[in-house]
C-alpha cells in the first residue's frame, strides 16, 4: 500500500497472508532533507528548520536594532524582542506558520542548542576576565558593590511582601516565596553584563567604567556566596569543595603547562584548543551530576584558564565569534519561545511588579549616589554608575531560564545568609517568567538612552578641586625650573631607539629633570578587562611577564638608558592592555592625573614587520583619537627607517623647525628652545612670513571687512604670542646656544611648500606643528592630494613624504590639545632681551 509520511517517520500499512492488518512505522532520524525535487519538505527536517530560524532571527533583530537605534536601544534588547516576536506571543498565534518554523521534532534540538550556547558563552566570558586585577580593584569599591545591592534587594522584597496580603485582597498573586528570588535576580549586577554595556556605550576605558566594573565584580562575589548558601548539607558542601580543589590543583596546573610549552609568539597547538573546548562539555556534565548548578562548571573552568596571551587569546579568537553570532541566537530564540505575553492576564499585577522593580532600581541608583559622594565622586556621575549597575543582560535571562526549567523546587528550604534565615522557592511558572523577562527588557531599554545622554561629553568622575587640572597643559606653559613630564607610547621594540634619542635631545638637566612614563600599548585579545598597570622591575611581576613576555626587554632598555643618561631622567614603565578603540582613554587619564604636558606616539607607518593590514589602520585611528581627546600636547613621531638615534658617533644633533604660526607651531618651537640648551644640539628655525600680493588685495580687503572685532583681537593675540616665542628663541644666541634662524617671505601656501623642498639638509630631526594660523593651510582641497594629512597636517605630511630629503628624515608633528586658550600663561614667556634678526628671501625653485 501507499505509505504516508509525516514529520516523525514513514507509516506503512499492509495485510499479511493470514488476513491480519500490519502497521509498520519507520522512524526517520535524518536531520537533513533530500531536497524538494525528491518530494521532501525541508521543513520536516531539523537542519533546514534550524538554519531558517537563525536566518530569520538575525534579519529580524538587525531590523529592530536599525529602527530603534535613534533612541539608543542596545543590541541585547533588540535580540530579546526578536525572540519574543518569533515566539508564541506573536508568531505562535498563527498555528500553521508556528508549526512550520517550530515543529515538535526540532524543539528538543532548540533546547539543547540554547543550553550549549549558555555554557560556552559563560566559559568564554570568564576566560576573558583578568580575575586577579579586577578583584584588587573591587576591594576599593566594595561599598559600591554591597550597599546598593542591599538597598535594591530590601526595596523589592519589602514592596512585594507589602502588596501580597494572603488574608485580604492582595494586589499580587505572586507567592511570598518568590519575592526573595525576584529581589536577588533584579538587584545583582553581573560583571559580564556591565562590561558588555560599557563596550556598547564606549565607556569601558573611562574612569566611570572602571568603577562600575569593579563594583560589578563585587556583586559577582555576592552571587557566589548566595549560590553556596543555597544548600548547606554537609555532604553537598564536601562534594562541591572537592570539585573546586580538582579544578584548582589539577586542571589549572595543566593549563599552565600548556602555556609554558607554547613558544613566545607562536599559537597554541590545535589539539590543546580542541581538548579545552570539549572539556567545557565534560565540566558542565560533572557540575550537573554532583548537584551543582549546570552553568557554574563552565564559569569555574573559565576562571582557572590563564587570561591573555597565549591561551586565553587563542580560545577567544577561535570560539567567541561562533558562540556570540551562531550559538547565542538559539538562546534568544529559546527565551522568546518560553515567553508568552498572552499569559499575562492580571494587568494590575503587571503594573505593580514593574513599579516594584523600578523602585528597586531607584533605590540602587540613590545608594550609588550617596556612596559615590563618600568616594569624592560627583553626584551626577554617581547616578551614572547606578544606572550602569542596573543594566540587565544575558546572565539575568540565564538565571530566569534555569529557574523556569527546574522540575523540582531547587533551593527549597532554609539557608543562612548574613545571619538572616530566608525561605526560598525558585520555581517559576510561565506567567512569572514572562513578568521578569519584561522587566529586564523594558528597564534596559529605558536606562540605555539615559546613560548615553549623561555620558555624551565623557565627564571626569571625581571632583576637580584644583582648577589648574582643567587647564590645557602644554610645553609652553611648563616652567623651566620644574620637572618636565612626558608620556611615550610604543607598540613594539622598533620604536625604542627613536624614543630614547628624542628623550636625550630634550635636554634633561638638574634644574628641569625629565620624568617619562613609558607605556607599551598591547591590543586586548582574549581578555575582558582592559588594564593600565605600572611595572616594577626591581621586583619583577611573574604574572605580567608570564602573560606578556615581549614587554620586559623593551622596558629594560629604557631603564638602562635612565641609568646612563647625560642628565636626570626617571623612567616609570607601564603596560596598557586594551582594544585600539579605548587605548587613548587610559593614556589621557594618566596624563591628566600626573599633569603631563606632552604625549609622544609613534606614526602608524613606522618600520615594523609585524604591523600589517588592520593593525596599521587601527593604530592610525588610535592616533587620531589621541589628537582629538588629549588635553595636552600630542606629538606624532614619524621615523619610518629608524634613523633617529642610529648614528651615535655624530657630535652634533641637528634639529630643524618649520614655523608658520599658531599654537601647534609654538609647541614645536618651545620644544626646540628646550633642546637648544644642550651643547651638542644645533637648532635651525625657518619662519615663513606670508605677504599677499597686490592682485589679491581686493580679496584680502573684503575678507578683513567681514572679520568681527573678536576675531581681530584673537588674530592680534596670536601674532603677539608668535613674536614672543620667536624672541625667546633668538635670545638663545646670546646664551651661547648653537641656534640660527631664517625669515622667509612667501606669498601663499603653495610657495611655502615649494620653498620647503629647497631647504633639504642633514637634519637628525625635523619638527613642525600640525595646524597653522593660515586658514588655507588646512584647506580640504589641498588635503585631498595628501595621504596622512589627518594625523600630520598638510605641512607635516609633505615633510614626512619622499618630496623632502627622500623621506628618510624623522619628523615630529606637534598638536596642542584642547580648545581652551592660555594667553595669560603664554605671555609670561615673552622675552625682553633684544635679539638681532637675520632675514633671508628665497625664490621658488
Amino acid at each position: 500500500m501507499a505509505t504516508p509520511s509525516n514529520d516523525t517517520g514513514t507509516v506503512g500499512i499492509y495485510i499479511d497472508p493470514s488476513g491480519d492488518v500490519r502497521i509498520c512505522v519507520k522512524n526517520d532520524r535524518s536531520v537533513g532533507s533530500s531536497g524538494i525535487f525528491y518530494g521532501c519538505n525541508p521543513f520536516h527536517y531539523v537542519l533546514p528548520v534550524t538554519l531558517c530560524q537563525i536566518f530569520i532571527f538575525s534579519i529580524l533583530s538587525r531590523v529592530i536594532y536599525f529602527l530603534l537605534k535613534p533612541i539608543k536601544t542596545p543590541k541585547f534588547t533588540c535580540n530579546i524582542m526578536a525572540g519574543i516576536l518569533l515566539g508564541p506571543s506573536c508568531l505562535g498565534r498563527y498555528d500553521s506558520l508556528w508549526k512550520l518554523l517550530f515543529p515538535p521534532r526540532q524543539a528538543q534540538f532548540l533546547v539543547l542548542a540554547a543550553f550549549l550556547s549558555i555554557a560556552y558563552f559563560l566559559f568564554i566570558q570568564t576566560v576573558k576576565m583578568d580575575i586577579l586585577t579586577t578583584l584588587k580593584a573591587a576591594r576599593s569599591t566594595r561599598r559600591l558593590g554591597l550597599i546598593p545591592f542591599l538597598a535594591s534587594f530590601a526595596a523589592i522584597c519589602i514592596l512585594l511582601n507589602l502588596y501580597h496580603d494572603p488574608h485580604g485582597n492582595p494586589l499580587l498573586e505572586v507567592p511570598q516565596s518568590h519575592s526573595t528570588f525576584i529581589g536577588i535576580t533584579m538587584s545583582l549586577s553581573y560583571y559580564q553584563v556591565v562590561y558588555d554595556a560599557l563596550m556598547e556605550f564606549n565607556l569601558v576605558a573611562t574612569e566611570l567604567g572602571q568603577i562600575a566594573m569593579s563594583s560589578a565584580m563585587f556583586n559577582d562575589m555576592l552571587q557566589w556566596l548566595i549560590v553556596i548558601g543555597l544548600r548547606m548539607q554537609l555532604q553537598t558542601v564536601i562534594v562541591h569543595i572537592s570539585f573546586l580543589f580538582f579544578c584548582l590543583f589539577i586542571l589549572r596546573p595543566l593549563m599552565k603547562i600548556i602555556v609554558w610549552n607554547t613558544p613566545v609568539g607562536k599559537p597554541v597547538k590545535e589539539i590543546y584548543v580542541v581538548m579545552i573546548l570539549l572539556g567545557v562539555l565534560i565540566i558542565t556534565f560533572i557540575s550537573d551530576f554532583i548537584g551543582m548548578s549546570t552553568f557554574i562548571g563552565p564559569v569555574i573552568f573559565g576562571f582557572i584558564i590563564p587570561s591573555g596571551a597565549p591561551l586565553g587569546t587563542t580560545l577567544a579568537e577561535k570560539s567567541e565569534l561562533i558562540v556570540s553570532k551562531l550559538l547565542l541566537p538559539f538562546f534568544y530564540l529559546f527565551v522568546g519561545f518560553s515567553t508568552n505575553l498572552s499569559a499575562l492576564k492580571n494587568f494590575r499585577e503587571i503594573i505593580v511588579i514593574q513599579c516594584t522593580v523600578i523602585a528597586g532600581y531607584l533605590a540602587k541608583m540613590l545608594a550609588c549616589v550617596m556612596i559615590s559622594i563618600s568616594y569624592g565622586i560627583k553626584p551626577k556621575n554617581g547616578a551614572v554608575i547606578g544606572l550602569i549597575m542596573n543594566m540587565k543582560g544575558v546572565n539575568e535571562l540565564i538565571s530566569l531560564t534555569g529557574m523556569k526549567q527546574a522540575k523540582a523546587r531547587l533551593g527549597e528550604g532554609y539557608y543562612k545568609l548574613w545571619s538572616v534565615r530566608l525561605k526560598f522557592d525558585a520555581r517559576l511558572d510561565e506567567e512569572r517568567f514572562t513578568h521578569l523577562v519584561l522587566c529586564v527588557v523594558v528597564m534596559t531599554a529605558i536606562i540605555s538612552p539615559i546613560i548615553k545622554l549623561l555620558c555624551m561629553h565623557r565627564p571626569l568622575a571625581q571632583h576637580e578641586s584644583d582648577m589648574k587640572a582643567m587647564r590645557v597643559r602644554s610645553i609652553q606653559s611648563t616652567p623651566k625650573n620644574t620637572e618636565f613630564r612626558i608620556i611615550m607610547c610604543l607598540h613594539h621594540e622598533a620604536s625604542v631607539r627613536g624614543m630614547i634619542a628624542l628623550l636625550e635631545a630634550s635636554n634633561p638637566v638638574r634644574e628641569s629633570p625629565i620624568c617619562v612614563f613609558v607605556v607599551q600599548l598591547i591590543e586586548l585579545m582574549g581578555q575582558i578587562t582592559p588594564i593600565l598597570l605600572p611595572m616594577n622591575y626591581k621586583h619583577k611581576k611573574k604574572l605580567m611577564s608570564f602573560n606578556y613576555p615581549n614587554t620586559n626587554h623593551i622596558m629594560r632598555a629604557f631603564m638602562n638608558y635612565s641609568n646612563n643618561a647625560s642628565g636626570p631622567i626617571t623612567v616609570l614603565p607601564h603596560i596598557n592592555v586594551a582594544t585600539y578603540k579605548h587605548m587613548h582613554e587610559f593614556i589621557c587619564k594618566l596624563a591628566q592625573d600626573k599633569m603631563v604636558p606632552f604625549i609622544v606616539i609613534p606614526f602608524h607607518e613606522n618600520v615594523n614587520v609585524d604591523l600589517r593590514g588592520h593593525m596599521e589602520t587601527s593604530i592610525q585611528k588610535l592616533n587620531t583619537k589621541f589628537q582629538a581627546r588629549a588635553d595636552c600636547t600630542v606629538g606624532i613621531l614619524v621615523d619610518r627607517y629608524s634613523r633617529l638615534g642610529a648614528n651615535d658617533a655624530n657630535l652634533i644633533f641637528h634639529v630643524g623647525i618649520f614655523f608658520i604660526g599658531g599654537k601647534d607651531d609654538r609647541e614645536a618651537l618651545a620644544l626646540g628652545i628646550r633642546m637648544a640648551d644642550r651643547e651638542d644640539v644645533r637648532v635651525s628655525l625657518f619662519r615663513f612670513n606670508v605677504i599677499h600680493h597686490d592682485n589679491n588685495s581686493d580679496k584680502v580687503g573684503e575678507s578683513n571687512k567681514t572679520k568681527t572685532r573678536e576675531a581681530e583681537e584673537e588674530e592680534e593675540m596670536e601674532q603677539m604670542l608668535n613674536e614672543s616665542m620667536i624672541d625667546e628663541y633668538k635670545s638663545k644666541k646670546y646664551n651661547g646656544c648653537d641656534v640660527s634662524w631664517y625669515e622667509i617671505v612667501v606669498s601663499d601656501e603653495v610657495e611655502i611648500l615649494d620653498t620647503i623642498r629647497g631647504l633639504e639638509g642633514s637634519y637628525d630631526l625635523v619638527m613642525v606643528g600640525k595646524r597653522h594660523n593660515i586658514g588655507s593651510m588646512d584647506d580640504e582641497e589641498m588635503a585631498n592630494f595628501m595621504e596622512n594629512v589627518e594625523n600630520l597636517g598638510i605641512l607635516g605630511d609633505m615633510l614626512a613624504s619622499t618630496e623632502f630629503c627622500m623621506g628618510v628624515v624623522p619628523v615630529l608633528v606637534t598638536q596642542c590639545g584642547g580648545i581652551r586658550h592660555m594667553h595669560v600663561k603664554q605671555l609670561s614667556r615673552v622675552c625682553s632681551a633684544a635679539a638681532s634678526q637675520r632675514s633671508l628671501s628665497l625664490n621658488n625653485k
